[in-house]
């Protein structure tokens, strides 16, 4: 049960974070050049450490529910009539 939750929560999680970075990029990247006439550069170790300890404290916040889900999706108290 755990790995089916983590699978339907965290999967999603990551998908939609790389897109968003992906698409982020891309904008930042069109804008400058357009309308500032700015090279972009990648942004660096505090925009990715950012990323990264946001993403780590939603996976943090998922685990944190298992022991929760267990206790009340258990054999014990899920009965079958």
């Amino acid at each position: 049960m755990v790995g089916r939750v983590a699978l339907e929560s965290a999967l999603p999680l990551l998908v939609v974070a790389a897109v968003s970075i992906a698409v982020g990029l891309v904008a930042a990247a069109l804008f400058l050049r357009s309308q500032l006439d700015f090279s972009f550069r990648v942004p660096g170790i505090a925009y990715w450490a950012t990323v990264l300890g946001g993403l780590g404290a939603s996976l943090a916040i998922i685990a944190a529910t298992f022991p929760l889900l267990n206790r009340i999706t258990g054999p014990d108290i899920a009965r079958n009539g």
